[in-house]
C-alpha cells in the first residue's frame, strides 16, 4: 500500500515538467539514432508520459485507482495498492518529479513494483 500526499496548497505542474524534461546527470541522449516514425519495436515509456498520466489521475483519482484519505492533516492524500499505479508513482518519485510538483510518496510496497 502506498500513500500519495500533496504537501503544497496546489501542485506545481510547471516545476514537475521542468524536472521531467531535464535529463538526469550521466545519462546519455538515447534517442539520437532512433527514427520516431518507424513502426517497428515498442517505444520505451518516457517519464513525461508518466507525468501526463499523473496529472490526469489527479483530475479523476477514483478512475485512476487512487482512494482519497479523509480526515487527515494534509492538504490532500490518496492511497493505492495497485501495482502499476505504484510503479509509475515510484518512477516519478525516483526522478524527483513528485517532489518538484509538491507531493510525497510514502511506504511503497516493494512487492508491488
Amino acid at each position: 500500500m502506498a500513500i500519495l500526499e500533496l504537501v503544497q496548497p496546489q501542485p506545481d505542474w510547471m516545476g514537475a515538467l521542468g524536472v521531467a524534461l531535464t535529463r538526469p546527470p550521466g545519462v546519455p541522449e538515447r534517442r539520437a539514432e532512433e527514427d520516431p516514425w518507424s513502426p517497428e519495436g515498442d517505444r520505451p515509456r518516457r517519464i513525461s508520459d508518466d507525468l501526463a498520466w499523473f496529472r490526469q489521475a489527479l483530475d479523476d483519482p477514483a478512475e485512476a485507482g487512487l482512494k482519497p484519505l479523509d480526515e487527515t492533516a494534509t492538504v490532500a492524500a490518496w492511497e493505492s495498492a495497485d501495482g502499476e499505479l505504484v510503479a509509475r508513482l515510484s518512477r516519478l518519485d525516483a526522478r524527483g518529479i513528485l517532489d518538484a510538483a509538491g507531493f510525497l510518496l510514502h511506504d511503497p510496497d516493494p512487492a508491488l513494483l
